[in-house]
Parts: C-alpha cells; structure tokens; sequence
C-alpha cells in the first residue's frame, strides 16, 4: 500500500510539473521565448530523460518504448505541452532550431498511442491530430 501511495505522489507531481510547462510555454512571448523553452528542455530531461532534440530524432518505436511506462494523463498533458510549443513556435514565427514538423510528427505518434491504449475517446486529441496533420501537410 505504501508503494503505490507513493506512486500516486510521483504521477500527481508529475501532472503539477506538465501543467506548469504547459502554463509557461503559453505565457511565452518574443522577448522570453528562448530561456522559456530552454526551461521546458531541461525539464523534460530530467523528468523524461527526454530533451526536445531527441524526441525530434528518436524512432517510432523507441518513443513508445519510452512511453509505456508513464500515466496516461501525463502523456495527454505531454501531448498538450509539445503540441503548445509547436503552435507558438510559429505563432512568434520563431526560427527555432527545433525541427517542428517532426515534433508534430511525434506528437502524432504519441496520440496514435494514447488512442490505441485507452478506451475513451479524447475529441481534443482528434483537434491536435488534425491541426498537426493539416499544418505539417501545409509545409510539405
């Protein structure tokens, strides 16, 4: 009982931390927007071990190996952070050194997962499927 109350306080401290990041990269502006992103990278990193460079290189399956392990809210909340720096990476039409239509492409994959492993249908994870599928489709 002990170890799974313990495993309740690291999931909800990791919900805190998504939340936060997310609340941050939506506050990001111009002026603040590279120590900002910088912020949400280390984070990643240490809560992860996942920077924003690797997840733009690493391969399908390795990201799903990744991934298997953690709640499914965090990767909805994961899903809605590295989707949020997507959209203000163009939205400040920054000329960031993140490629974001692989981002995009991973934020996909990690919907495709989160679909095929739960049962409840999510109509925000179709709108951030179909915004990336139509923005990265643009690009092309």
């Amino acid at each position: 009982m002990e170890q799974k109350d313990f495993l309740m306080r690291e999931i909800e401290k990791l919900l805190q931390l998504l939340k936060s990041l997310i609340s941050k990269v939506s506050g990001l502006n111009s002026v603040n927007f590279e120590i900002g992103i910088k912020q949400v990278n280390d984070n990643l990193i240490t809560q992860f071990d996942l920077s924003l460079d690797k997840l733009i290189s690493i391969k399908k399956l390795e990201l799903i190996k990744i991934i298997k392990n953690v709640d499914k809210v965090n990767i909805e909340l994961l899903i809605e952070l590295l989707s949020e720096i997507i959209y203000k990476i163009e939205k400040l039409e920054r000329n960031s050194e993140y490629d974001i239509n692989e981002l995009g492409m991973k934020v996909i994959i990690l919907i495709d997962y989160l679909d095929s492993e739960t049962k409840t249908l999510s109509i925000e994870r179709m709108i951030i499927k179909m915004k990336l599928q139509n923005w990265i489709l643009k690009d092309e």
